[in-house]
This record gives structure tokens, sequence and C-alpha cells, in this order.
């Protein structure tokens, strides 16, 4: 998968976007006193929760911040209207979220678009394309895909990613005290620009590690057998792109490593059991009637999209 970009909104934003425990958890092997690969802590354990020097917003800021950009968003697309469809992705988000560490409501939208991506925003808000919808091969690779957007709305991400990222702007800037700076007008990228906008992938690529260690976790706690979540990796999200400076830029840390970290996690902190769930009739149902929604039709024509700039614009999933 890739990061959405609602290039001709002239919106950026990221993907970035849901029974039961087995008995093998009690398993010496399996110990971990560390919370964050404890499988039974899934729930009680809490990341980033209040305002810190490495997030300063609040779960109600964020909630708010959530539903002021989702609104600007949806007056953007056109989303899916099919109730039985909705209903089915809402059905799997919601399984992903009852096994998840999220304090937030998980609300999922599917845009009607023919290019593969997805993207969460503040508060809980992720959202798919059809074009996404329509590579899956099982309810499991959905369910894993939902995961890791329900894993950075767990885990703060696009909180915690635009904090640092201001926290970079206001020292970049000589004698700044503290206050925020916003470029009225385009420029030729200075060395603290390229600076900033490198510390910011970098970031990004640790938070999309962070989601897929946690975002497996919750496909485990769900059910779902974790090949999906591995499958989902490899077949849904762009290849690596070629050249030095693309690289330097790509949001997602390189394939090759997130697989060997999902295969290490899967052998030490995920047991195997039997009975876990692949896919299920509904999903062939789910995709049959997908497969009907007529083609996109283009926005229509606003005076300008939302400008989604300062300290409370979205960071990219």
């Amino acid at each position: 998968m890739r990061i959405s970009t609602i290039g001709t909104l002239g919106l950026t934003l990221s993907f970035t976007l849901i029974v039961q425990a087995g008995a093998a958890f009690g398993s010496t092997r399996y110990k971990c006193k560390n919370p964050a690969c404890d499988i039974n802590a899934i729930g009680h354990r809490k990341f980033f929760k209040t305002p810190s020097v490495g997030n300063w917003y609040s779960t109600e800021k964020e909630k708010e911040l959530g539903e002021k950009y989702s609104t600007a968003v949806e007056q953007r697309v056109v989303l899916v209207k099919d109730d039985g469809i909705n209903a089915y992705v809402d059905q799997v988000a919601q399984r992903i979220t009852r096994n998840s560490d999220a304090d937030m409501p998980i609300t999922v939208r599917i845009v009607r678009r023919d290019d593969p991506g997805a993207f969460t925003l503040y508060g809980g808000h992720l959202y798919l394309t059809t074009g996404l919808l329509l590579k899956m091969h099982s309810e499991g690779e959905l369910a894993s895909v939902l995961a890791r957007g329900v894993a950075h709305t767990a885990v703060r991400s696009v909180a915690r990613l635009q904090t640092r990222t201001s926290l970079m702007e206001v020292a970049s800037i000589p004698g700044n005290s503290g206050v925020f700076a916003i470029d009225s007008v385009p420029h030729a990228p200075g060395n603290n620009d390229i600076a900033l906008q490198t510390f910011g992938f970098t970031l990004q690529r640790d938070l999309e590690l962070e989601a897929d260690y946690f975002g497996i976790q919750y496909v485990y706690k769900a059910g779902y057998e974790t090949d999906c979540f591995v499958s989902a990796v490899q077949s849904l999200w762009q290849p690596n792109p070629s050249g030095a400076l693309a690289k330097a830029f790509y949001p997602f840390p390189p394939l090759n490593e997130r697989l060997k970290r999902l295969h290490q996690e899967i052998d030490e902190i995920l047991p195997s059991r039997p009975g876990d769930v692949v896919s299920t009739s509904e999903f062939d149902e789910f995709m049959v009637r997908l497969r009907q929604i007529p083609p996109p039709e283009p926005p229509p024509e606003k005076d300008g999209p939302p400008k989604l700039v300062g300290h409370e614009s979205p960071a990219k999933n």
C-alpha cells in the first residue's frame, strides 16, 4: 500500500488507516516482561495517552482535530454509500478494535478511488480506497490493513509525528522562543528545510514499523492468521522505489526489513495455534458487492481545497 495523496484535491494525507487469545499465552517460551510484547496486556497498555514532551495532544484535542479534518476530507472525496459494504468493513474494524490498545472510537470510511491507498487521521478516523480493497484476497488481509490504522491510533502516531516535527521547526528558527512560524509563500528549501524533511521521514518510518509491530498483535488477538498480515505487507504496499533520492524520502521502511521484523515477532511472541481465521464467506459476498460499485466520478470543483497547515495539520500515515 502507498500513502494516499489526494493530489487533485490539494490534500496530502497518509496512511495512512480490526476469538479470543489461545491457551498458549501462558507458555514459558512466550512470557514477556515488556508490556509492548505481552499479548495478555493488550487493552491495558497506556501508549502516549496523556500530553507529554513526545505528544502535545490530549485525547480530547485529538478527537476534536479528527472531527475537523475528517469533515474537510469528506467534503472533497466521494464515499461509498452502500450500507452492506460499510457495515461489513466496520464489523471487521470493530473486531480488531476490541482486541487492541486504542482508547478512541474507530471510524472507517471507504473512498471511491481506483488507486490503492489508505490513511489515518487524528482521533481514529481511517480511510480506505476501493482500489485498495479490490486488491485484497481475504478477510485476514482486510483485518491486517485495518489493524495498522488502529495501531496508529493506539500509539498516537499522527499526534507524535506532528509534535516532533513542530519541535524541530521551532529549534531550526534562530532565536525562536517557541512561536510557530508558517511560511505564506513558497520558497526553495534551505538546509534546515531538508533536515526537517529528512527527520520527518525517518520518524515516520519508525512509526510505520510500530504500526506493523502492534498491528499484527491485534490481528493475532482477534483470531486471524498472522500470515495474512505478512501477505498484506507483501502484496498491498508499493515496492520500494529505486534511486537514492526516492529511497531517502520514501515514508515506509524497506520491505525486507519489515518482513524480517514481522517474522521475528511471530516466532518470538505469537505462538502458533489451530483454527485462526484466514477468510470468510462474508468476505466473498463483500467482494462481489464491491465490484458492482460504479467507477468513481471526479469530485465537484471547489473554490479551493482546505489548507491543512500549521501545527495542527494531519501527518502522513
